[in-house]
């Protein structure tokens, strides 16, 4: 939500800052946004990553969409669903997702090897989570949607994302 003040503007809910290891010249963004998607794209390497968080997503394999018909959510070609290990689904509230374009092309990249971890910075200062990949596109979307995540437990708070893909990393700083 942003709220103006007079002449100054002040943002809530979703304010995030990316660093990136290896993009020359790629200044901090800041986003902000209320319940909406944040969405942060970088340069890293070789690559154009764009970091989305945004509220829970509904997943299906392949065949659930088959089955069911579901008008809205992800469609996950490879990997799982979190939300085993005893977590509820309830606790899941965020649905996180990198897309990973080459730089070159601007079209995704050939079966990049992703990994993305999430760490709050306080007050809780927990530790890293890692994220399983699922290899996804959006429901109704085409392969040029394809990205890497899942759906996550992120109360509000600030978090530390950091997304290796191969050789590249990006680290964002996030306030939910």
């Amino acid at each position: 939500m942003l709220k103006t003040y007079g002449a100054a503007v002040f943002a809530a809910a979703l304010i995030a800052r990316p660093s990136v290891a290896g993009a020359a010249g790629t200044p901090a963004h800041t986003a902000a946004m209320g319940m909406g998607t944040v969405t942060i794209p970088v340069t890293a390497g070789v690559y154009r990553l764009t970091l989305m968080i945004g509220p829970r997503e509904a997943m299906y394999t392949q065949a659930q969409a088959r089955r069911s018909h579901p008008t809205t959510g992800e469609i996950m070609l490879r990997g799982t669903m979190m939300g085993g290990m005893g977590m509820g689904m309830d606790m899941l509230n965020h649905h996180l997702e990198v897309h990973v374009l080459d730089r070159r092309t601007m079209r995704p990249a050939s079966n990049p090897v992703v990994s993305i971890t999430y760490q709050a910075t306080s007050p809780m200062m927990m530790r890293p989570v890692q994220v399983p990949i699922a290899v996804m596109v959006g429901l109704n979307m085409d392969m040029s949607d394809i990205h890497y995540g899942n759906n996550v437990s992120m109360p509000g708070g600030a978090y530390r994302v950091s997304v290796h893909v191969n050789q590249a990393s990006a680290t964002y700083t996030v306030r939910l």
